[in-house]
Order: structure tokens, then C-alpha cells, then sequence
């Protein structure tokens, strides 16, 4: 009776240990195909409980976790289900071959890649993921001197954070995220909530803690972060509407505009934008469906300022290409391929316009930044310092996080200068101006910007090898002039300067920087003549005004050839002025030579200072 009930209890025992099993993986198969693999995850996993040795529990583990993070946990899970299984199937040597490739175990990989296709029906596929580990083993073994640190719990979430987008300066960080307080709070199949826009803001050199910008560029929908400007004044937006399309919002004063989409979207996937710094090329990707099939586009804005017809670019492969960030330096390039020389899933990789206008074979940015996972969305600093990327590895705070990345010295300086400041009026509050940059050497007005409506603030990045003219115009006031010549040998520079804009009235007078002379000579330079031709519209449109133009040099050579020559320049420009149809009776001419000087004369650039043409009013 004793043996009858023992038996008993151990066969109700099975009973129900089968029972719970099979509940739990119905639940776990349920999910899986519903493709909410973390709560697959979790149902199978209690699972595995009951028996640690089922090798198909083990397997639907193993995949779980190459579909969602950290990726690397599959490999133990998908050795199990090798090893227990009596006869492993070739989807079970597949997924522990992807396991291994993810840890960079990669000779390993190379053989259940092998295994995984013994009749070569998947030569292709196994061929380009036996490529994958060979160029990981280079990259690998010849790691850069490259810092990669996790941005932070102030930053990154349990969620999925990604897409960082950051002003030249790094003054501000936006990001895209999944995370919970989303502004429509709707969780999609993989039960993660639906896209949001967070920004941080640079204090003492760290982010502050992330907010979300809300309404209106957060919505109900899909809304993510896609490109931002140098100044961040202008964001691209990615919405989940018509396939996916791309919006356009400006921010005035601390308010973001309502979000536009682009003329270029079609019902086709449209993602991942960013511009050049002119504002005048957009980079983006388009794909036939949310998965497959991306590939880098380009299109310019008139000068009407509509966008031509979009093209591929040339370092498109057969595979996906995404995230496109064009540096400010307006030539370097970096996008994600999962394809040229990837080690696995997408690489990193960076490109340079030629001066012929083509592209330069991409080149891998390599190990430690790139990995056998998923490495994406790259955007670096205009000094080429820091950069940000996101990644999936392991020891995050969530599925992907955000990082920096500390460039390593040996890394040439970009070749541009970055102009950043204020702009006020006569009571130091910050005001919005127009700013207009031209190429001296072309007279071709290259970009326009403004500074904000409330901060006054503007950044803005001018690339190395041209000769600048920039402008900053306010109603009612005198033009604000600025000149810089940058040699393709320069590096970066940093230029900081806050700008009071001087009011249109009595005693009032500027600065002409963009007036150049021969040396020792009253000949006016070519690449004068944008700037006097704004200086001719300035007096057009103020009819009522009278102004001197005065003369000044340095303090070097005889005084009384430095008075002639200042003299005789002020009435160049008199008489160019004259020529334009501007009446004598508003112009006077005159020189100081080297009388108030602006800066001291014992350096180069104290003497450049005081060698100038000013305008003031009557």
C-alpha cells in the first residue's frame, strides 16, 4: 500500500512538473511569435528550470537573446542545445555560430557557420558571415587606442536609447528613446513604449538628466531624433506615418516649431537625415520596407530653395547602409554598413568627398569602437575629440545604450573653425540676426543662419581652404563684419565672440573686415567687393544718412607715407561707393594713419587689427 502511494505521488508529481512545463512553454512559443522576445525570455527561462538539459528550451533562449540584449548571454544557452541535442539540427549550429561571432570567438564561428550548411545550399550567406570574422580577427588583434564609456544613468534607461545627436559644441544632446512616460503611451509588440525625443544639456562638461521635449515633436506615434544642425536650430524627426517619413522643425526662441515632412518622403521608408554645414546637401536613407534594403540618398537645395531629384550614393553595397553624419568639417562622412568590411551586423565606417566631388574608398573605423554586434547612429565633435554612438553590448543600463567615445590623439585634427557666441543690441540682451557667410574668392553667399530669438546664441562651422566673409544684419542697425581665412593646414579653431549689433543712428560706426588692400598699396583687393556691395545697399536703403569712411594703418614705416596711404584707401572705397550711384554729398573721405589704434602694435595681429577702413555716421 505504502509502495502503491508512493508511486502515486510521484506519478501526480510528473504530472504536474509536465504540466507547468508545457503551460510555461506555450506561453514562451506564444510570444516568440508574437515577437515580444523579452517576455518569451522570461517564459522560457522558468522553464529551463525543470530541466536545465532540454536542448530546445536551451535554443529558443539562445535565439531570445540574439533578437533582443545583451546578445553576448546566447552563447552558453546555444552550446547547451548543441551538446544535448542527439542530433543537432543545422539551425541549432547556425544560432551557436552567430553566438560565437557576437563574443569574437571568431575561428570558432568560421566552423558552426561550416557545420551549419554541409550540402552549401546557404553558400552566399555562410561566405559573407565567414568574410565577417576574418576582417573581426584583423581588427581585433590591432585594437585602436580608443576610450568607449557608457553616457550614464543620466542619459541611458532600462529601455532602448539611441541615435544621439549632438551640436558641434556639445552643448546639447538629443537622443531618441524607449523608455516608460512616453508622451502616447503605447507599448508596441516587443512591449517596449513607442519612440520619444529626449534632450540633455551640457553642464561643467557632464549631461544633466534627460528630458523628454513633449508636444508638439513628441506625439502619439513613433517620433524619433534623426539629424540635428550645428546650431541646433534645425531637427530632423523620423515618424511612423506614410511607411515612415521624415519631418523638418525649427526651434524659435525655446519652442520647437510644429514638425513639416520633407518633399523627398515617398511611401517608401524614409530615415536616418542629416545636412551638410552650408544647409545646402541632405544626407538620408531610404529603404523599401522598416528592415532591409537602406541605402544612403543625397540632394541639394537651389538656390530657390527647393531639393533635387534625391541620388544614391556611390558607397552604397548590396547590403543595409544607415545612420549618415556628415561632419562638420562639410567632406568627412561617416555612415553604418552592414556591408564592405564589416565584422558584423553594422560597422561604422567613414568616407571623404574629394575635391574632385567622389568619394574615397569607406574605411572601417575598427576595434574597439566596431564589434561583431550592431554599431550605429556615429556622430563626432567639430574639434574630433569626443564622439557618441550606441551600442547593444554588454553591461549597459538597458537594451542599448548610449556611449562616448574619447578619439584617440594621434587622430588628425578636423580642418575647419567653429564660430560661436551671442548676438546683443546696446542693452547686452541676446537678440536674433540675420548672418549671411560668403566666399570672398567666388563672391557665392555659401550659407545663411540666424542667431536664436531668445538666447541670442548661433554656432556655426566653416570648413578649412577658403577665404570667409561673414555678415550679421539687424534691422534698423549696421551690419556687423568678420573675416576668416582658413588654410586647409589650419586644424581646427575655435573662434568665441559675442556681438553687439550697433544701432543705424549719429556717431555710430563699424568695422569693415572684409575691405582688403594690396600691400602699401590704395588698390582695392577682388575679394573686397561683397562686402562693399553691402555696404552700397546699406546707404540705399538709408537714404537720410551721411557717413565717413576713415583710413587706418599701423605704426610701422614713416608716419606721413602711413597718413597718405590711409587717406587715399578711405577715398578708394568713396569713389567705388560714388560708382555705385551713392551721391558724394553723403560720403566723406578720411585718414588717421596710425592715430587710435585698436590694438598694440608690437604683435602681427595687434598691427592687423589697427590696418582697417571703418564707416561712421554723420
Amino acid at each position: 500500500m505504502r509502495i502503491l502511494i508512493l508511486v502515486t505521488i510521484q506519478t501526480f508529481f510528473c504530472l504536474t512538473v509536465f504540466s507547468q512545463d508545457e503551460k510555461l512553454l506555450k506561453k514562451a512559443d506564444a510570444a516568440f511569435a508574437a515577437k515580444n522576445y523579452t517576455e518569451a525570455l522570461t517564459s522560457y527561462e522558468l522553464a529551463l528550470q525543470q530541466n536545465k538539459d532540454n536542448a530546445q528550451v536551451n535554443f529558443m533562449i539562445a535565439k531570445c537573446y540574439l533578437l533582443t540584449s545583451p546578445k553576448e548571454k546566447a552563447i552558453n544557452f546555444a552550446g547547451t542545445a548543441v551538446r544535448k541535442s542527439k542530433e543537432p539540427s543545422n539551425e541549432m549550429y547556425f544560432v551557436y555560430a552567430q553566438a560565437l561571432h557576437l563574443n569574437q570567438r571568431w575561428d570558432s564561428a568560421v566552423f558552426y557557420y561550416k557545420k551549419s550548411d554541409p550540402g552549401k545550399t546557404n553558400y552566399k550567406t555562410i561566405s559573407k558571415l565567414e568574410s565577417e570574422c576574418t576582417y573581426g580577427k584583423r581588427y581585433t588583434s590591432n585594437p585602436k587606442n580608443i576610450k568607449i564609456t557608457n553616457a550614464g544613468a543620466l542619459v541611458n534607461s532600462q529601455g532602448m536609447d539611441y541615435l544621439p545627436n549632438i551640436t558641434a559644441d556639445l552643448s546639447k544632446l538629443y537622443f531618441t528613446s524607449r523608455r516608460a512616460g512616453s508622451v502616447g503611451g503605447k507599448l508596441e509588440a516587443d512591449g517596449l513604449p513607442f519612440e520619444d525625443i529626449y534632450m540633455c544639456t551640457n553642464v561643467g562638461g557632464a549631461w544633466n538628466q534627460a528630458i523628454n521635449i513633449g508636444a508638439p515633436l513628441n506625439t502619439s506615434v513613433h517620433d524619433a531624433c534623426i539629424g540635428i544642425s550645428e546650431d541646433g536650430q534645425t531637427m530632423f524627426l523620423y515618424r511612423g506615418v506614410n511607411g515612415g517619413d521624415i519631418f523638418q522643425s525649427e526651434l524659435k526662441g525655446k519652442k520647437w516649431s510644429a514638425a513639416a515632412p520633407l518633399p523627398m518622403n515617398t511611401e517608401f521608408f524614409e530615415t536616418a537625415a542629416c545636412m551638410s554645414p552650408d544647409e545646402r546637401t541632405l544626407f538620408f536613407v531610404r529603404a523599401t520596407n522598416a528592415y532591409s534594403n537602406r541605402d544612403i540618398y543625397t540632394c541639394s537645395r537651389t538656390v530657390s530653395g527647393n531639393w533635387s531629384k534625391p541620388v544614391k550614393l556611390t558607397i552604397n553595397t548590396p547590403y543595409d547602409e544607415d545612420a549618415p553624419f556628415m561632419h562638420p568639417d562639410g567632406k568627412t562622412l561617416y555612415f553604418s554598413s552592414k556591408g564592405h568590411s564589416t565584422m558584423g551586423g553594422y560597422d561604422i565606417f567613414k568616407t571623404t568627398r574629394t575635391s574632385s566631388g567622389t568619394w574615397s574608398t569607406p574605411e572601417n573605423l575598427g576595434s574597439p569602437i566596431n564589434t561583431a554586434g550592431d554599431d550605429i547612429y556615429f556622430v563626432l565633435s567639430a574639434d574630433g575629440k569626443i564622439g557618441y554612438y550606441s551600442s547593444n553590448r554588454e553591461g549597459g543600463y538597458g537594451q542599448q545604450d548610449i556611449y562616448s567615445i574619447r578619439m584617440p590623439v594621434s587622430e588628425k585634427a578636423p580642418e575647419l573653425a567653429l564660430l560661436k557666441g551671442k548676438v546683443l543690441d546696446q542693452q547686452n540682451k541676446p537678440t536674433e540676426a540675420r548672418i549671411s557667410i560668403t566666399d570672398n574668392e567666388t563672391k557665392e553667399l555659401i550659407a545663411k543662419y540666424r542667431s536664436n530669438s531668445e538666447t541670442g546664441e548661433y554656432i556655426i562651422a566653416l570648413p578649412s581652404g577658403k577665404n570667409y566673409g561673414v555678415a550679421i544684419e539687424k534691422e534698423g542697425h549696421l551690419f556687423y563684419s568678420e573675416n576668416v581665412t582658413l588654410s586647409n593646414k589650419d586644424g581646427f579653431k575655435e573662434y568665441k565672440q559675442d556681438i553687439v549689433m550697433v544701432p543705424a543712428k549719429t556717431s555710430s560706426k563699424i568695422v569693415l573686415k572684409n575691405i582688403f588692400f594690396d600691400s602699401g598699396k590704395a588698390s582695392i583687393q577682388f575679394t573686397s567687393y561683397t562686402e562693399l556691395l553691402k555696404l552700397v545697399d546699406l546707404l540705399k536703403n538709408n537714404p537720410s544718412i551721411r557717413v565717413e569712411i576713415s583710413g587706418y594703418t599701423d605704426n610701422v614705416g614713416d608716419e606721413t607715407l602711413n597718413q597718405k596711404l590711409s587717406e587715399e584707401r578711405a577715398k578708394t572705397v568713396v569713389n567705388y561707393l560714388i560708382l555705385k550711384g551713392i551721391s558724394s554729398t553723403r560720403l566723406v573721405a578720411k585718414g588717421y594713419g596710425s592715430a587710435q589704434p585698436v590694438a598694440s602694435n608690437t604683435t602681427e595681429e595687434g598691427r592687423q587689427k589697427n590696418r582697417r577702413t571703418e564707416m561712421k555716421i554723420l
